[in-house]
């Protein structure tokens, strides 16, 4: 992703929301978050930005958090 702030191979959540989009999915689990996401709870701030791009649900994922699919 040619994102600010996004390792090589990796994409932070805007980035993951335009992947999600453009492939069409409906549910996009997030399941890894980098430290400067961890200390940001709670992800409002995250969700409203990637809303902007992404019509499915999101799911910020928990440690041994469920999820149906």
């Amino acid at each position: 992703m040619e994102t600010a702030n996004e390792a090589n191979g990796q994409c932070g959540t805007t980035g993951a929301a335009q992947l999600a989009q453009d492939a069409g999915v409906k549910k996009l689990v997030l399941v890894h978050m980098g430290h400067t996401l961890s200390k940001d709870t709670p992800f409002d701030r995250h969700i409203e930005e990637m809303t902007a791009i992404y019509d499915g649900q999101i799911i910020f994922s928990e440690e041994l958090m469920r999820i149906e699919v």
